[in-house]
């Protein structure tokens, strides 16, 4: 069953434990559930500042998580960004760039952008700090540069506009689904190999406001993308599937593919306890030792873009850029494959 949310307000959000929390530590847990809550650290902040509710008490940072436990936290003390985002000097792995564009691996763990919870420490803020000058905005400047974005547990390749032509450019090519966007992910259970396209219906969950969902035909905006089953692990208990994205909405592979009973690995906001995942998850979860594994391996979820291909806003030369799986992606890929008979 999705997590359930008892009570919500404007100020507050409520969530259940998902099984892949259960024992865990509160801050760990609040990191993983919550993308505005960037880290541990910044959770245990929430925590000392009493912004955090266990089942309705106030608990350590430590304290472990149980099967019925209710986390309540309020959104009011995340305090806002500020306006202008300022360059920092963080390490950015770079694969091609000029005067017009930016391409590099954005790494697991990184917030695109400054938000609620997060007002610095951002890809924005890197990408300012190496450029050395204000990039073009479409209206706000907290998401300078950019025309589209990567969730913060999500790696890989991302373009970044420098000029104004690239940003109006690339920001129709990204409205019109004529780039070329393809991603790796690792999920539960196995499904057929042959390629199919998925659509659906999607917006915001009505009841849980950090998530979004698969809604009623008609209702939200429509979600596009076709998966292919590249592998398949542990006798049918893992697959690593490939989903080219014709439409671009927020956690639209997450929310799809948990919709299709085939959550991603490690994602504990839509992984085996979201709708549908739960039977298909469980030959995975029943193996005691492989799931241990799979649960130290898989910190966030398994996704990656693997893929960009767009045509050169200047130029107008068609490009493709790829990057590799990276370490944590690969090393779960091996623990599956040795479980194969």
């Amino acid at each position: 069953m999705p997590p359930s949310t008892p009570h919500e307000s404007e100020e507050k959000v409520s969530l259940t434990i998902p099984n892949e929390c259960v024992g865990m530590r509160l801050d760990l847990a609040l990191s993983r559930l919550v993308e505005i809550i960037p880290s541990r650290s910044f959770a245990q902040k929430l925590i000392d500042a009493n912004a955090v509710l266990v089942s309705g008490r106030l608990r350590r940072a430590s304290w472990n998580l149980g099967e019925k436990d209710i986390i309540e936290i309020d959104l009011a003390a995340l305090r806002p960004p500020p306006t202008i985002p300022a360059p920092q000097s963080i390490p950015l792995e770079i694969i091609f760039e000029d005067d017009d564009i930016l391409v590099l691996n954005k790494a697991a763990g990184m917030v695109v952008h400054p938000g609620a919870g997060v007002p610095d420490g951002t890809l924005v803020n890197a990408v300012l700090a190496h450029t050395g000058y204000t990039l073009p905005s479409l209206g706000d400047p907290l998401r300078a540069g950019l025309v589209h974005r990567l969730d913060r547990d999500t790696s890989g390749v991302m373009v970044v506009a420098k000029s104004q032509k690239a940003l109006t450019e690339l920001s129709r090519q990204f409205a019109d689904h004529s780039q070329l966007r393809r991603y790796s992910a690792l999920v539960f259970g196995s499904l057929v190999r042959s390629p199919r396209v998925v659509e659906t219906w999607h917006g915001r969950d009505p009841k849980h406001r950090l998530r979004y969902a698969v809604l009623p035909e008609g209702q939200g905006k429509q979600a596009r993308m076709q998966i292919k089953t590249e592998k398949i692990y542990a006798s049918g208990m893992a697959s690593l599937v490939v989903c080219e994205l014709y439409t671009g909405r927020t956690h639209q592979i997450r929310v799809q593919m948990a919709h299709l009973g085939h959550g991603l690995l490690g994602d504990a906001l839509y992984g085996p306890c979201a709708a549908g995942s739960g039977s298909v998850a469980m030959p995975l979860m029943k193996d005691k030792q492989l799931w241990t594994g799979v649960r130290a391996a898989s910190v966030r979820q398994m996704l990656h873009a693997s893929v960009l291909g767009l045509t050169h806003p200047r130029t107008g030369e068609r490009m493709q850029f790829e990057t590799a799986v990276p370490k944590d992606f690969s090393a779960l890929e091996t623990l599956l494959s040795d479980v194969n008979p």
